[in-house]
């Protein structure tokens, strides 16, 4: 990108993760590491300080940058917002613990309707939240079977036959579980909707506290007036949980009348439909709609969904199904930008291959470097010169993304 105004000096960066047990160490090292590559292919100056603790779940770090041409450089405080102790307590630990747990989210998706409104908004991402589930099913009908064939070889008196079976096919079956287990990301992609599943009904009063927690903190912040930018940041579950603490922060600032500073909401990876489909997800879709409303005046939002990403809704707006049934009159503001971020052009044709057949890193492409400048640049976007809005205020945000619906689409 060119050289524009320097219109930000000190931005103040709030990242929340996604369903990650992780904490600031983790997610402080791969911002530094990659923040080193991102300013060699392209060209900035970027110095990562020290990790440091602002609060019991509040941890921060201090980057000084020079991005698109600006002569001098801009400081932002990257503040990470921990919940990666509450992901502690939704992440059961043991094989049966996680079937167990992988079996309740499936069986609650399909019996609320997401699995089915999921499949017809983007089918990559029904297969990613169904084939675990189906995975554990398959293996334990193959694991019938074997035992089933095992006794009637041993009710046969073919006692060297039976011990054959049992001595290669449980070792297959396992071998399996294993490769699929791995193939699929059962461990974290399970976890992760079974914490929605119990979050959309308001079974989750720990993380519900959590998000009240940091909507203070944005509140005070944006009432604050002391930062040139304030930019919530959500990845993947994250994006959800940014975006309920963007809702509850404005209504926090609309109830007292105190003007503030705009917030500017990035997210990345989204999966909010999981959450929204929900029946009993109301309070999410009021928020969302608290969001539409504020967005372009208390709000610049802009989301980046990769349509190789197949653990996200890409290109879907967020915001749809809070609108289900509503007036039309009612639905005033804007829904966020939705825009690509395009890794094919960043990437030399091999490295984005490996890329993309990577699922995992694929999904976590949005915080990493790439070898090629381009539109999407996490690191400019987090230590650069522009808020949110100017660097994509000439980009239009994509409307008629539809390859991965079926069934004549969600139906909204």
């Amino acid at each position: 990108m060119s050289a524009a105004p320097h219109s930000v000096r000190r931005r103040l960066a709030l990242y929340l993760s996604g369903f990650d047990p992780q904490g600031p160490a983790h997610y402080h090292q791969l911002y530094s590491t990659e923040a080193a590559r991102q300013a060699q292919a392209s060209g900035h100056t970027l110095e990562v300080g020290r990790r440091r603790k602002a609060s019991e779940h509040i941890a921060w770090w201090e980057v000084q940058g020079r991005t698109d041409g600006a002569t001098e450089p801009v400081s932002t405080r990257y503040e990470f917002l921990r919940w990666d102790d509450v992901v502690r307590d939704y992440w059961p630990r043991g094989r049966w613990a996680l079937f167990q747990r992988t079996l309740f989210a499936t069986q609650a998706m399909w019996g609320n309707g997401v699995m089915w409104r999921a499949m017809k908004t983007s089918w990559p991402m029904f297969v990613a939240i169904a084939l675990p589930g189906a995975m554990i099913v398959l293996l334990g009908l193959l694991l019938l079977g074997l035992l089933t064939a095992a006794l009637g070889l041993a009710s046969a008196d073919h006692i060297g036959g039976t011990v054959a079976l049992v001595a290669l096919g449980l070792p297959a079956l396992a071998w399996f579980g294993t490769v699929a287990e791995r193939r699929t990301n059962m461990a974290w992609l399970m976890r992760s909707l079974a914490c929605l599943a119990e979050q959309g009904p308001g079974q989750t009063p720990d993380l519900e506290a959590r998000l009240d927690h940091f909507a203070d903190h944005v509140a005070a912040q944006l009432r604050a007036g002391t930062w040139d930018e304030v930019l919530l940041i959500g990845h993947s579950s994250g994006a959800m949980m940014a975006m309920i603490v963007a809702a509850r922060a404005l209504q926090r600032l609309k109830a007292e009348g105190a003007k503030a500073t705009p917030l500017s909401l990035l997210t990345l990876g989204h999966c909010s439909p999981l959450l929204s489909y929900q029946p009993e997800a109301d309070t999410f879709r009021a928020e969302l709609r608290t969001l539409h409303r504020a967005q372009g005046t208390a709000l610049h939002w802009v989301d980046y969904g990769a349509p190789p990403d197949g653990c996200c809704f890409p290109l879907v707006d967020p915001t749809a199904p809070a609108w289900v049934g509503a007036p039309p009159h009612e639905r005033t503001g804007a829904p966020p930008k939705l825009l690509n971020p395009r890794f094919a052009q960043h990437f030399t044709p091999a490295t984005y291959q490996a890329v993309r057949q990577d699922k995992f890193r694929c999904h976590f492409q949005y915080l990493m470097a790439t070898e090629c400048p381009g539109e999407y640049d996490y690191f400019a976007l987090t230590a650069g010169p522009l808020t949110l809005a100017q660097r994509h205020a000439e980009r239009p945000s994509v409307t008629d993304f539809r390859q991965f619906q079926r069934l004549g689409g969600p139906g909204l």
